[in-house]
């Protein structure tokens, strides 16, 4: 009987991960954490300090919770924000679009600035909104998965700063690829996921949340049940969580933490992605197909969005990918989202694989272009 091929992951969602975190997996029932037991504290210790070291914010702390990135949205937008403050939000994409349903949902006065997916944000617009007065906050998407491209971040941290506003940003798919410096760029608070770039489950979640604010937040009433930052974070300093947290899901995180460090940071993972793209863009080109690109946005180091070859739709080519092994493997590929669906696909490369997969998976890619 022939093997099973190898099934390998090109989505941001669900994919392969560290030999050492699937260890977790397998032994973990062998000896179980009690959740509100002695071991509980320095695992969370670990875990909490690791993920501050290995993003390099000195002046911020980790809070952890059970769910996804969209968990950790609703934790910041609901937990950073007092109930009349008024919110800039930055859309360009799938996820600021949610950051904005999110807020609205909470009530948060909000100015919305409403762009086309992709394009990049004037920079002299919001700086207009924000010395107007009556802005006190700004959240944006830093890497937007919608179009695979980065936001300006950086520029606008230097407005937040230059007039006093909290900047909340969404780094789900950037925290632990995409070198961020979240003390120079002046971000308040980033909402967070332990699985994505840190290549743990998504079963658990986090935001990085500056000293002064989570000083400032003693004083705002939190506004989302169960996600409580500073509740959270006043408990896990002391070694608990308010709530139930899984503490096998800990271990998992604390097993990719390690795993990073082992790969040289995020520096060292950053690099690894890079590779990828060195192998994939340039083949995507060869084959005839046109990677989407904005003005003034760089591609992100985790996937690229791709105009739909003629005569193909993306449920055909999915299909075929995920059906028909070559040299041993078949392929997941993801569709777009929102208002780009109908124009682009999308492939990630995240996970772990060897570079000679994404030379297999193009030679694939090539039989159904």
């Amino acid at each position: 009987m022939s093997a099973s091929p190898r099934v390998v992951s090109l989505t941001p969602a669900v994919f392969h991960l560290p030999e050492a975190v699937n260890e977790v997996s397998r032994t973990y029932g062998e000896s179980p954490i009690v959740p509100r037991g002695p071991r509980l504290r320095p695992l969370l210790d670990k875990v909490r300090r690791g993920i501050v070291e290995a993003i390099g914010a000195a002046q911020h702390e980790a809070v952890l919770m059970t769910g996804t990135g969209s968990t950790a949205i609703a934790a910041v937008l609901g937990s950073c924000l007092r109930e009349d403050e008024r919110l800039l939000v930055i859309r360009n994409g799938a996820y600021g679009d949610r950051i904005l349903e999110y807020a609205r949902i909470l009530r948060q006065p909000v100015e919305d600035m409403c762009l086309p997916y992709g394009e990049r944000p004037d920079l002299g617009k919001i700086e207009e909104a924000l010395a107007g007065g009556d802005v006190s906050a700004i959240a944006m998407v830093y890497g937007g998965t919608s179009s695979c491209t980065l936001n300006p971040v950086p520029e606008v941290g230097a407005l937040a700063k230059r007039y006093g506003k909290k900047l909340l940003v969404d780094g789900v798919s950037a925290l632990f690829v995409e070198p961020m410096d979240l003390d120079a760029w002046g971000i308040a608070a980033v909402m967070g996921s332990c699985n994505k770039g840190l290549h743990s489950h998504p079963n658990l979640t986090m935001a990085l949340v500056r000293r002064d604010l989570l000083e400032e937040m003693e004083r705002i009433p939190p506004r989302v049940p169960n996600l409580e930052l500073y509740k959270a974070w006043r408990a896990q300093a002391g070694g608990a969580h308010p709530y139930t947290i899984d503490p096998m899901s800990l271990c998992q995180v604390s097993a990719a933490l390690d795993h990073l460090s082992q790969i040289g940071g995020v520096p060292g993972r950053h690099a690894i992605y890079r590779q990828r793209c060195e192998i994939l863009r340039p083949g995507y080109e060869r084959l005839g197909l046109t990677i989407a690109r904005w003005e003034g946005m760089p591609l992100q180091s985790i996937g690229t969005a791709l105009h739909f070859p003629a005569g193909r739709t993306y449920e055909q080519m999915a299909m075929r990918l995920a059906t028909e092994p070559v040299e041993g493997h078949v392929f997941e590929i993801y569709a777009a989202q929102g208002k780009l669906s109908d124009k682009l696909f999308r492939i990630f490369h995240m996970g772990e694989y060897p570079l000679e997969a994404y030379e297999i998976f193009l030679k694939a890619l090539a039989r159904v272009v």
